[in-house]
């Protein structure tokens, strides 16, 4: 399953879902955005100067699951980011819900409207009520997901925190105001 968007102004972007094709790809990427959150939550290089996060492992809870998916984002064909979604919560009573567990877009690729045209196709191919969930240290990505759901949702969605690390915004697509 892919899809192909054009976005003006912008290259072409595709998401494919992670075949066992595309899965070492996955992993080496999900690495990357890993890497990304050690400004955030402290993760050290091994001694030869390699970063080994324990990807593989959370990962493959995506891989042929059902109710669960891992996709690639490519820009103009080339690896780009990786989306991990949830169909089932695995937050406390809200198994209704779907869950953005991994959003990562390629710095590379930030700040073209690409992640938000991403974010959109995947709360429209998904209905239903949503959960989308940051880190307290990740302001970047508060202020991101704040914009999109609440132009998204012509600001009907709820935000609290979970705890002192994590914030979780919430909204249902048929908020969606451009219907």
């Amino acid at each position: 399953m892919s899809d192909t968007v054009k976005i003006a102004g912008h290259p072409e972007w595709t998401l494919s879902l992670v075949t066992e094709e595309t899965r070492s790809l996955l992993a080496r990427l999900f690495e990357l955005y890993l890497y990304d959150f050690s400004e955030m939550e402290h993760a050290d290089v091994a001694e030869d100067g390699l970063f080994r996060p324990p990807a593989p492992p959370w990962i493959a809870r995506f891989i042929g699951q059902p109710h669960r998916h891992a996709f690639i984002m490519r820009v103009a064909g080339k690896p780009a980011g990786v989306m991990l979604l949830e169909e089932q919560s695995p937050m406390p009573q809200s198994a209704h819900r779907r869950y953005l567990a991994a959003f990562f877009v390629m710095r590379a690729y930030r700040r073209r409207g690409l992640g938000a045209a991403v974010a959109r196709h995947l709360f429209d191919r998904f209905p239903g009520p949503w959960q989308v969930l940051e880190v307290a240290a990740n302001p970047a990505a508060q202020q991101f997901w704040r914009a999109i759901i609440g132009a998204y949702t012509g600001g009907r969605y709820t935000e609290r925190w979970l705890n002192e690390r994590e914030i979780v915004q919430e909204f249902d697509t048929a908020d969606r105001v451009d219907r």
